[in-house]
């Protein structure tokens, strides 16, 4: 999982600064803070990331960090808004980690353990659906670095270069 986490990393390092925020690593006593208050346990392979960078960005597709700013867009205030202050409120297990731009999420269920108990499955949460046991939201990938690679780093690639021109 870190060997996964550290060559993500690498990759991320070979885009253009235009591109891609990579921010300071998170203070531990953050994630510490965020599972206590929501009596949550955030995946092994998520809390390693954060050590080496608290969030990041690549053309606009983010994974997002934990700051507990008053007034920021990270995964406390995420978690907080998704769960308590919407019509349609996630499950309490989902995690809403990366957005789509569109008001759904890209979650992890905390419910389900899967990388040898060092990840989670990755669904994706319609904010305006209302999901049911048998209509539960689509498991897109069973780890982090399955997601990152695919969705941030893959789709990246697919129309652009490491500097930002097209392909």
């Amino acid at each position: 999982m870190k060997l996964e986490i550290d060559e993500i990393i690498k990759e991320l390092m070979k885009f253009s600064d235009k591109l891609v925020d990579m921010r300071s690593p998170v203070d531990v006593e953050f994630i510490q803070r965020f599972e206590t208050k929501y009596q949550i346990e955030l995946p092994a392979d998520y809390k390693y990331l954060l050590n080496k960078t608290n969030g990041f960005s690549l053309m606009g597709d983010e994974v997002l960090g934990i700051t507990w700013a008053s007034h920021g867009y990270d995964l406390v205030e995420v978690y907080r808004y998704e769960h308590f202050e919407v019509i349609i409120p996630q499950y309490k297990y989902l995690v809403p980690f990366s957005p789509d731009g569109r008001g759904n999420f890209y979650c992890f269920d905390t419910s389900v353990k899967t990388k040898n108990g060092l990840s989670n499955n990755i669904v994706f949460w319609c904010s305006n659906y209302e999901y049911t046991e048998s209509d539960y939201p689509e498991i897109t990938h069973n780890c982090l670095a399955d997601f990152i690679n695919e969705c941030i780093i893959g789709w990246t690639l697919e129309d652009y270069n490491y500097d930002g021109s097209n392909k």
